[in-house]
């Protein structure tokens, strides 16, 4: 097993401190008003995800991986970062959306910087003090990481997959082997959308994927203003 594959891994682990645990990515609303309540509900939940938000991510990811990779200067550096950070904040309409994408995104560099210390993640950190987005960071960690785009793809879509499906564990007490199975499931969807993304690396920025859940949208701000709740998203 070489060292880059063991570093995607690592990433993929759910002790790794990268901030997703505390977070449902919509779940939460959902199993309030119904639309999440049992095994079956919630592989439709994570499935709608992974065509729409998932495959954007994965694709900004890839994206931010490939054009590091040709970069020639710190400059260079700063113009692809930038770059694509901008596509990713149009690409998420929600302002409490937008600024869980980007603490998220800071959690992880900063977690992966104490891994991998390279020059894309210092650069990272000081462009964007309150955090890149999640889908850009993934990108630089990829580089830092030595892994390759197809590793990164799938990295985030494994992020795509897991996250909502151990809130779906947490919220309404699903038996975890059920929902792993149900992950499991939605394996060949995940590495479809993988494959796509990686198809996207050099494609023009405007033309990468701008997939959402108009429904989400609605809910996460509602479900930000709520008095008591067990996750930030």
């Amino acid at each position: 097993m070489n060292v880059p594959l063991l570093a995607v891994m690592l990433l993929a682990d759910g002790r790794f401190p990268a901030g997703g645990h505390a977070h449902s990515v919509g779940v939460e609303s959902a199993v309030a008003d119904g639309r999440v309540r049992d095994e079956a509900s919630l592989e439709e939940f994570v499935a709608a995800r992974l065509a729409t938000t998932g495959l954007t991510d994965a694709s900004l990811a890839v994206a931010t991986a490939h054009r590091l990779g040709s970069a020639a200067s710190e400059d260079d550096v700063r113009c692809v970062l930038l770059a694509v950070d901008a596509e990713a904040d149009a690409r998420i309409p929600v302002a409490v959306s937008r600024q869980a994408s980007r603490r998220l995104g800071r959690q992880l560099g900063r977690a992966a910087a104490r891994c991998w210390p390279a020059g894309e993640l210092a650069e990272l950190a000081g462009l964007f003090p309150d955090g890149a987005h999640q889908s850009v960071v993934f990108g630089c960690v990829g580089v830092a990481a030595g892994a390759s785009l197809e590793d990164i793809a799938a990295l985030v879509v494994h992020h795509t997959l897991t996250t909502p499906a151990q809130a779906g564990v947490r919220l309404l007490g699903l038996d975890p082997f059920g929902v792993a199975a149900l992950v499991s499931r939605l394996h060949r969807m995940g590495t479809a959308v993988a494959s796509d993304a990686v198809r996207f690396a050099t494609s023009a920025l405007a033309d990468l994927p701008a997939g959402s859940v108009p429904l989400l949208d609605i809910e996460a701000t509602r479900h930000a203003g709520w008095d008591v709740r067990l996750f930030a998203t």
